[in-house]
Protein backbone atom coordinates (compact mmCIF):
# COMPACT_ATOMS: atom_id res chain seq x y z
CA UNK A 1 0.00 0.00 0.00
CA UNK A 2 3.05 2.61 1.18
CA UNK A 3 4.72 1.72 -2.16
CA UNK A 4 1.72 2.90 -4.17
CA UNK A 5 1.01 5.86 -2.56
CA UNK A 6 5.01 6.95 -2.65
CA UNK A 7 5.71 5.83 -6.70
CA UNK A 8 2.38 5.69 -7.81
CA UNK A 9 1.13 8.67 -6.22
CA UNK A 10 -2.38 6.60 -5.76
CA UNK A 11 -3.38 4.69 -2.16
CA UNK A 12 -5.99 2.99 -4.24
CA UNK A 13 -9.73 3.56 -4.10
CA UNK A 14 -11.82 0.69 -2.49
CA UNK A 15 -13.99 0.04 -6.26
CA UNK A 16 -10.69 -1.07 -7.85
CA UNK A 17 -9.02 -2.84 -4.86
CA UNK A 18 -11.85 -4.38 -4.06
CA UNK A 19 -12.54 -5.73 -7.78
CA UNK A 20 -8.65 -6.40 -8.80
CA UNK A 21 -8.27 -8.64 -5.38
CA UNK A 22 -11.94 -10.90 -5.23
CA UNK A 23 -12.52 -10.51 -9.34
CA UNK A 24 -14.99 -8.02 -10.86
CA UNK A 25 -18.25 -10.43 -9.60
CA UNK A 26 -17.46 -10.93 -6.19
CA UNK A 27 -15.15 -7.85 -5.98
CA UNK A 28 -18.84 -5.73 -6.42
CA UNK A 29 -20.61 -7.77 -4.13
CA UNK A 30 -18.08 -7.35 -1.06
CA UNK A 31 -18.05 -3.30 -2.22
CA UNK A 32 -21.57 -3.22 -2.50
CA UNK A 33 -21.89 -4.61 1.41
CA UNK A 34 -19.24 -2.93 2.93
CA UNK A 35 -20.84 0.48 1.83
CA UNK A 36 -24.28 -0.71 2.52
CA UNK A 37 -23.15 -1.04 5.82
CA UNK A 38 -20.17 2.04 5.91
CA UNK A 39 -21.98 5.01 4.64
CA UNK A 40 -19.50 6.92 5.38
CA UNK A 41 -17.20 5.55 2.49
CA UNK A 42 -17.75 5.39 -1.22
CA UNK A 43 -16.36 3.67 -3.94
CA UNK A 44 -13.69 5.99 -4.51
CA UNK A 45 -12.37 6.30 -0.74
CA UNK A 46 -9.04 4.90 -0.41
CA UNK A 47 -7.24 2.59 2.25
CA UNK A 48 -5.65 4.92 4.18
CA UNK A 49 -9.35 6.14 4.49
CA UNK A 50 -10.45 2.77 5.64
CA UNK A 51 -7.24 3.06 8.02
CA UNK A 52 -8.68 6.14 9.61
CA UNK A 53 -11.94 5.03 9.90
CA UNK A 54 -10.89 2.24 11.98
CA UNK A 55 -8.80 3.68 14.18
CA UNK A 56 -10.85 6.24 14.65
CA UNK A 57 -14.08 4.36 15.67
CA UNK A 58 -11.52 2.37 18.09
CA UNK A 59 -10.92 5.31 19.85
CA UNK A 60 -14.65 5.69 20.22
CA UNK A 61 -14.62 2.34 22.01
CA UNK A 62 -11.34 2.60 24.25
CA UNK A 63 -9.25 0.71 22.13
CA UNK A 64 -5.65 1.11 21.64
CA UNK A 65 -4.38 0.86 17.86
CA UNK A 66 -0.82 -1.73 17.24
CA UNK A 67 0.34 -1.75 13.54
CA UNK A 68 1.83 -4.68 12.64
CA UNK A 69 3.76 -5.49 9.55
CA UNK A 70 2.96 -8.78 8.55
CA UNK A 71 4.35 -8.89 5.20
CA UNK A 72 5.61 -7.27 2.16
CA UNK A 73 3.84 -8.75 -0.66
CA UNK A 74 -0.34 -9.60 -0.04
CA UNK A 75 -0.96 -13.17 1.17
CA UNK A 76 -1.61 -15.69 3.74
CA UNK A 77 1.96 -15.25 6.47
CA UNK A 78 4.02 -17.42 7.15
CA UNK A 79 5.70 -20.25 4.93
CA UNK A 80 9.33 -19.98 4.44
CA UNK A 81 9.07 -19.96 0.34
CA UNK A 82 6.74 -16.87 0.29
CA UNK A 83 8.97 -14.67 -0.57
CA UNK A 84 8.14 -12.62 2.84
CA UNK A 85 10.57 -14.66 4.96
CA UNK A 86 13.60 -12.95 5.66
CA UNK A 87 15.35 -9.23 4.83
CA UNK A 88 16.25 -9.28 1.06
CA UNK A 89 13.36 -11.86 0.20
CA UNK A 90 11.88 -12.26 -2.80
CA UNK A 91 8.75 -9.55 -1.88
CA UNK A 92 10.72 -8.32 1.21
CA UNK A 93 12.83 -5.01 -0.30
CA UNK A 94 14.44 -4.13 2.91
CA UNK A 95 14.52 -0.47 2.09
CA UNK A 96 11.35 -0.01 1.08
CA UNK A 97 10.19 -1.76 4.40
CA UNK A 98 11.64 0.94 6.42
CA UNK A 99 9.88 3.57 4.55
CA UNK A 100 6.33 1.79 4.84
CA UNK A 101 7.53 1.73 8.72
CA UNK A 102 8.19 5.52 8.60
CA UNK A 103 5.66 6.35 6.83
CA UNK A 104 2.58 4.71 8.77
CA UNK A 105 4.39 5.56 12.34
CA UNK A 106 4.01 9.17 10.95
CA UNK A 107 0.86 8.72 9.33
CA UNK A 108 -0.83 7.58 12.35
CA UNK A 109 -0.13 10.22 14.43
CA UNK A 110 -3.24 11.88 13.53
CA UNK A 111 -5.13 8.56 15.87
CA UNK A 112 -5.00 9.75 19.42
CA UNK A 113 -5.15 5.68 20.62
CA UNK A 114 -1.92 4.57 18.35
CA UNK A 115 0.59 3.26 21.15
CA UNK A 116 2.93 0.57 19.35
CA UNK A 117 4.17 -0.60 16.13
CA UNK A 118 5.57 -3.93 15.27
CA UNK A 119 8.10 -3.80 13.32
CA UNK A 120 7.74 -7.25 11.23
CA UNK A 121 5.82 -10.83 12.05
CA UNK A 122 7.32 -13.49 12.46
CA UNK A 123 10.74 -13.47 10.82
CA UNK A 124 12.32 -17.18 9.69
CA UNK A 125 14.49 -19.10 7.11
CA UNK A 126 13.84 -18.57 3.65
CA UNK A 127 13.96 -21.28 1.24
CA UNK A 128 15.35 -18.44 -1.62
CA UNK A 129 18.80 -18.20 -1.84
CA UNK A 130 18.40 -14.43 -2.40
CA UNK A 131 17.96 -12.82 1.02
CA UNK A 132 20.82 -11.86 2.94
CA UNK A 133 22.08 -14.45 5.76
CA UNK A 134 20.16 -15.91 8.04
CA UNK A 135 21.81 -15.04 11.55
CA UNK A 136 21.55 -12.37 14.29
CA UNK A 137 23.88 -10.28 12.59
CA UNK A 138 21.74 -9.38 10.31
CA UNK A 139 18.75 -9.23 12.29
CA UNK A 140 20.41 -6.76 14.43
CA UNK A 141 21.30 -4.45 11.97
CA UNK A 142 18.23 -4.22 9.92
CA UNK A 143 15.91 -4.61 12.92
CA UNK A 144 17.53 -1.66 14.47
CA UNK A 145 17.18 0.37 11.37
CA UNK A 146 13.83 -0.19 10.93
CA UNK A 147 13.53 0.77 14.81
CA UNK A 148 15.24 4.22 14.01
CA UNK A 149 13.26 4.75 11.16
CA UNK A 150 10.33 4.32 13.23
CA UNK A 151 11.38 6.37 16.07
CA UNK A 152 12.67 9.75 13.33
CA UNK A 153 9.40 9.49 12.65
CA UNK A 154 7.01 9.34 15.48
CA UNK A 155 8.66 9.18 19.29
CA UNK A 156 5.59 8.40 21.09
CA UNK A 157 4.98 4.56 19.64
CA UNK A 158 6.43 1.42 21.25
CA UNK A 159 8.68 -0.57 19.50
CA UNK A 160 8.07 -4.55 18.88
CA UNK A 161 10.73 -6.51 18.32
CA UNK A 162 10.12 -10.11 17.12
CA UNK A 163 12.59 -12.56 17.60
CA UNK A 164 13.87 -15.47 14.60
CA UNK A 165 12.21 -18.71 14.22
CA UNK A 166 8.81 -17.68 13.51
CA UNK A 167 9.03 -15.17 16.45
CA UNK A 168 9.69 -18.06 18.65
CA UNK A 169 13.32 -17.57 19.68
CA UNK A 170 14.49 -13.94 21.60
CA UNK A 171 17.02 -15.62 24.20
CA UNK A 172 20.27 -13.82 21.61
CA UNK A 173 18.81 -10.60 22.19
CA UNK A 174 18.73 -10.89 26.02
CA UNK A 175 20.85 -13.41 27.41
CA UNK A 176 24.27 -12.58 28.43
CA UNK A 177 25.19 -16.06 27.57
CA UNK A 178 28.95 -16.83 26.27
CA UNK A 179 27.50 -18.31 22.98
CA UNK A 180 25.58 -15.12 22.45
CA UNK A 181 25.75 -14.01 18.36
CA UNK A 182 25.26 -10.61 18.96
CA UNK A 183 25.56 -7.89 21.78
CA UNK A 184 22.21 -6.13 21.35
CA UNK A 185 23.05 -3.30 23.50
CA UNK A 186 20.35 -0.87 24.02
CA UNK A 187 22.87 1.93 25.93
CA UNK A 188 23.13 3.73 22.57
CA UNK A 189 19.85 3.39 20.85
CA UNK A 190 17.43 6.93 21.18
CA UNK A 191 14.29 4.36 20.94
CA UNK A 192 15.88 2.06 24.36
CA UNK A 193 12.78 2.99 26.27
CA UNK A 194 10.27 2.20 23.70
CA UNK A 195 11.30 -1.61 23.52
CA UNK A 196 8.84 -4.19 24.05
CA UNK A 197 9.91 -8.25 22.82
CA UNK A 198 7.13 -10.11 21.58
CA UNK A 199 6.86 -13.99 21.03
CA UNK A 200 4.47 -16.23 19.13
CA UNK A 201 3.74 -19.97 20.35
CA UNK A 202 1.91 -22.55 18.41
CA UNK A 203 4.13 -25.60 19.45
CA UNK A 204 1.30 -28.15 20.59
CA UNK A 205 3.71 -30.88 20.73
CA UNK A 206 4.76 -30.37 23.93
CA UNK A 207 2.05 -31.97 26.62
CA UNK A 208 3.65 -31.22 29.61
CA UNK A 209 3.18 -28.06 31.17
CA UNK A 210 6.24 -27.80 33.42
CA UNK A 211 8.41 -28.60 30.45
CA UNK A 212 6.68 -26.19 27.76
CA UNK A 213 6.61 -23.11 30.38
CA UNK A 214 10.39 -23.76 31.34
CA UNK A 215 11.21 -23.77 27.26
CA UNK A 216 9.15 -20.49 26.79
CA UNK A 217 10.61 -19.01 30.16
CA UNK A 218 14.44 -20.18 28.83
CA UNK A 219 13.27 -18.35 25.09
CA UNK A 220 11.18 -15.63 25.63
CA UNK A 221 10.18 -14.66 29.10
CA UNK A 222 13.58 -15.03 30.55
CA UNK A 223 13.77 -11.16 29.14
CA UNK A 224 11.50 -9.76 32.11
CA UNK A 225 13.98 -10.12 35.00
CA UNK A 226 17.67 -9.42 35.99
CA UNK A 227 19.07 -12.83 36.57
CA UNK A 228 22.85 -14.44 36.26
CA UNK A 229 22.57 -13.83 32.35
CA UNK A 230 20.51 -11.33 32.34
CA UNK A 231 21.92 -7.89 32.58
CA UNK A 232 19.14 -5.82 30.72
CA UNK A 233 15.66 -6.36 31.13
CA UNK A 234 12.70 -5.92 28.50
CA UNK A 235 9.17 -6.01 28.35
CA UNK A 236 7.60 -8.72 26.73
CA UNK A 237 4.16 -9.15 25.23
CA UNK A 238 2.96 -12.54 24.24
CA UNK A 239 1.36 -11.19 20.94
CA UNK A 240 0.19 -14.78 19.08
CA UNK A 241 -0.97 -18.23 20.85
CA UNK A 242 -4.10 -19.51 19.96
CA UNK A 243 -6.85 -22.66 19.58
CA UNK A 244 -9.58 -24.38 17.13
CA UNK A 245 -13.02 -22.45 19.06
CA UNK A 246 -13.72 -25.57 21.04
CA UNK A 247 -13.72 -26.45 24.31
CA UNK A 248 -11.72 -29.27 24.30
CA UNK A 249 -9.12 -27.93 22.19
CA UNK A 250 -8.76 -24.90 24.73
CA UNK A 251 -8.52 -27.65 27.83
CA UNK A 252 -5.66 -29.43 26.20
CA UNK A 253 -1.88 -29.11 25.26
CA UNK A 254 -0.11 -25.26 24.87
CA UNK A 255 -4.16 -23.31 25.30
CA UNK A 256 -4.23 -25.44 28.86
CA UNK A 257 -0.63 -23.93 29.48
CA UNK A 258 -1.06 -20.69 28.68
CA UNK A 259 -4.06 -19.81 30.43
CA UNK A 260 -2.23 -20.16 34.10
CA UNK A 261 0.86 -19.25 32.74
CA UNK A 262 0.17 -15.64 31.82
CA UNK A 263 -1.26 -14.81 34.36
CA UNK A 264 1.24 -15.68 36.74
CA UNK A 265 3.84 -14.04 34.81
CA UNK A 266 1.68 -10.82 34.13
CA UNK A 267 2.55 -10.00 30.52
CA UNK A 268 0.53 -8.73 27.66
CA UNK A 269 -1.19 -11.20 25.23
CA UNK A 270 -2.71 -11.30 22.40
CA UNK A 271 -5.04 -14.03 20.92
CA UNK A 272 -5.08 -15.37 17.57
CA UNK A 273 -7.54 -14.86 16.32
CA UNK A 274 -10.82 -11.91 16.59
CA UNK A 275 -11.95 -12.17 13.13
CA UNK A 276 -14.42 -15.33 12.06
CA UNK A 277 -13.97 -15.24 8.56
CA UNK A 278 -11.92 -13.33 5.29
CA UNK A 279 -13.03 -12.01 2.17
CA UNK A 280 -10.27 -14.21 0.73
CA UNK A 281 -7.54 -16.61 1.96
CA UNK A 282 -5.36 -18.68 0.14
CA UNK A 283 -7.58 -18.45 -3.22
CA UNK A 284 -11.04 -18.92 -1.35
CA UNK A 285 -13.35 -16.34 -1.09
CA UNK A 286 -15.66 -15.93 2.04
CA UNK A 287 -13.12 -18.40 3.91
CA UNK A 288 -14.29 -19.24 7.19
CA UNK A 289 -11.42 -18.85 10.37
CA UNK A 290 -12.37 -21.43 12.41
CA UNK A 291 -9.48 -20.01 15.19
CA UNK A 292 -11.73 -17.27 15.02
CA UNK A 293 -13.21 -16.06 18.84
CA UNK A 294 -16.10 -14.56 16.46
CA UNK A 295 -18.29 -16.79 14.29
CA UNK A 296 -18.41 -16.35 10.75
CA UNK A 297 -20.52 -13.66 10.61
CA UNK A 298 -18.92 -11.36 13.39
CA UNK A 299 -21.65 -11.47 15.53
CA UNK A 300 -21.36 -14.18 18.27
CA UNK A 301 -19.02 -16.17 20.09
CA UNK A 302 -17.52 -19.13 18.14
CA UNK A 303 -17.15 -20.85 21.18
CA UNK A 304 -18.62 -19.33 24.27
CA UNK A 305 -17.72 -21.84 26.59
CA UNK A 306 -13.77 -21.09 25.91
CA UNK A 307 -14.77 -17.13 26.94
CA UNK A 308 -17.04 -17.86 29.62
CA UNK A 309 -16.04 -20.71 31.52
CA UNK A 310 -15.65 -19.65 35.35
CA UNK A 311 -12.46 -22.23 35.97
CA UNK A 312 -10.29 -20.69 33.07
CA UNK A 313 -12.02 -19.79 29.74
CA UNK A 314 -10.55 -16.21 28.45
CA UNK A 315 -12.99 -13.74 30.06
CA UNK A 316 -11.21 -15.23 33.36
CA UNK A 317 -7.22 -15.43 32.04
CA UNK A 318 -8.03 -11.39 31.44
CA UNK A 319 -9.27 -10.86 34.93
CA UNK A 320 -6.71 -12.95 36.54
CA UNK A 321 -3.82 -10.97 33.56
CA UNK A 322 -4.92 -7.87 35.19
CA UNK A 323 -4.98 -9.17 39.01
CA UNK A 324 -8.24 -8.73 39.64
CA UNK A 325 -8.67 -12.44 40.23
CA UNK A 326 -7.04 -16.06 39.86
CA UNK A 327 -7.32 -18.85 37.32
CA UNK A 328 -9.17 -21.52 39.61
CA UNK A 329 -6.77 -25.20 38.63
CA UNK A 330 -9.77 -27.07 38.68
Amino acid sequence: MVDDVLDKKSDGQLGTTFKKTLGTENGTKVLNDLLRNNPQFTEESTRLDVFDAIAEECHRQDIYVHLDNHVSSAGWCCKSNDGNAWFGDKAFDVKKWTRALAYMAAHGKKWKNFKSIGLRNELRASSSPATLPINWDTWQGNMTAGAEAVYEANKDLLIFFSGMGYDSRLKQIFSDSLYRDIDFDTSKFAYKDKIVLEVHDYDFGETDCTNKMKKLTDEAFGALEISKDVKKAFPLVMSEWGFGQSLDQYQQGLPACLRYFLPEMQVGWMTWVLTGSYYIREGEHDYDETWGLLDHEGKNWRCPECINDPRGGLRTMIQATLGERSVATA
